[in-house]
């Protein structure tokens, strides 16, 4: 703590300032963290505000999930050109998953598996309606 917040009235705005200050130190031109600004935030603001914290927090959470959901069609794309050419469907669906999971980070195999088992669904459910 700093000398001078013993003096300071409102210590709930300076926490919130001391928090956001680093993200603001950026060469010109570059981007602000604004998911880390905004997780650096929430834990000094409540009520009204840590809810809008958390809407654009999940805002954040919701474009990677779809970023992950195009990285998979696109593997899925690759997957189905390349069994199309040996043949061997099965032995290409491993081995790209397999590479898909060992680039992400752990906390995000979770999401994997789930966005897997929606789209295996939606490719079932595609399926069934064309017959």
């Amino acid at each position: 703590m700093m000398e001078w917040d013993s003096r300071m009235q409102n210590k709930h705005t300076v926490q919130i300032l001391k928090s956001a200050l680093p993200f603001f130190d950026v060469e010109i031109g570059e981007n602000i963290d604004m998911e880390g600004l905004l997780q650096a935030i929430r834990p000094f603001v409540s009520g009204k505000e840590r809810r809008m914290v958390d809407m654009f927090l999940q805002f954040f959470q919701m474009e990677r999930m779809m970023q992950m959901m195009q990285v998979i069609q696109s593997m899925q794309q690759a997957q189905n050109f390349a069994s199309e050419m040996s043949g061997n469907q099965e032995a290409d669906s491993e081995g790209m998953f397999e590479m898909l999971k060992a680039m992400l980070p752990p906390e995000q195999l979770e999401s994997i598996d789930m966005i897997t088992a929606m789209m295996s669904m939606m490719q079932s459910a595609g399926e069934s309606g064309e017959e």
